[in-house]
């Protein structure tokens, strides 16, 4: 059973870096994603002004984490997924990378200097889907030790961020905004993949869970 700790951690990191709200209000359309997030400070007066050290790429390191490392993990031969389970896995990386590019879909502005690198990062998290087969005997521990690492310390650079810029994004919705359950989600998703990590580096018995 434990080997599938680190899946369903990394769908909820996942889920929670790209489609949940971190900022909630109960009408739509004034939810934030992470990746929508990374969009809404672009057009904020301190960001305008220079008053803010504002990187919008850091609300995007958590859902290109879990891009790359969704597919490693579903591929890699210890999980022993059904190739079915494995195959679904491997494609739910493409909403994912879809999801890390640019509202504006237009080759003009995908490969422009602001959005080349999300472009980039887009296909090769597709690419990595496609080819995760070939990279199905790396060691699980190390996999998700690197998983685990990678999505702390996205997850930390993606709150700092909101935390630093969490004024100004108040003052724009005229009242407090706390981190919504999106951004819980994702720190949940990281924990997990934490707490993944103790229990497979724990010493191997002869009760297999």
């Amino acid at each position: 059973m434990k080997r599938y700790i680190p899946l369903i951690s990394i769908l909820a990191f996942a889920i929670g870096a790209g489609f949940a709200p971190w900022v909630y209000r109960p009408p739509v359309a004034l939810q934030l994603t992470a990746p929508g997030l990374a969009e809404y400070v672009k057009f904020l007066a301190e960001n305008r002004l220079g008053l803010l050290p504002i990187h919008r790429l850091f609300y995007l390191l958590p859902l290109a984490t879990a891009a790359i490392c969704l597919p490693l993990l579903a591929a890699n031969r210890q999980m022993k997924l059904h190739w079915g389970v494995n195959l679904c896995l491997r494609a739910a990386t493409v909403p994912l990378a879809l999801a890390i590019l640019s509202p504006v879909w237009s080759p003009g502005v995908l490969l422009s200097s602001e959005f080349r690198l999300q472009t980039f990062t887009a296909i090769a998290a597709i690419g990595l889907a496609i080819v995760a087969p070939f990279f199905k005997k790396l060691p699980l521990r190390w996999l998700i030790t690197a998983a685990a690492i990678a999505a702390l310390v996205s997850t930390a650079l993606a709150l700092q961020q909101f935390w630093l810029e969490n004024d100004a994004i108040a003052a724009t919705y005229a009242s407090p905004v706390g981190l919504g359950w999106g951004g819980w989600l994702t720190v949940f998703g990281a924990v997990g993949l934490v707490f993944s990590l103790y229990r497979l580096w724990q010493p191997t018995t002869s009760s297999q869970s």
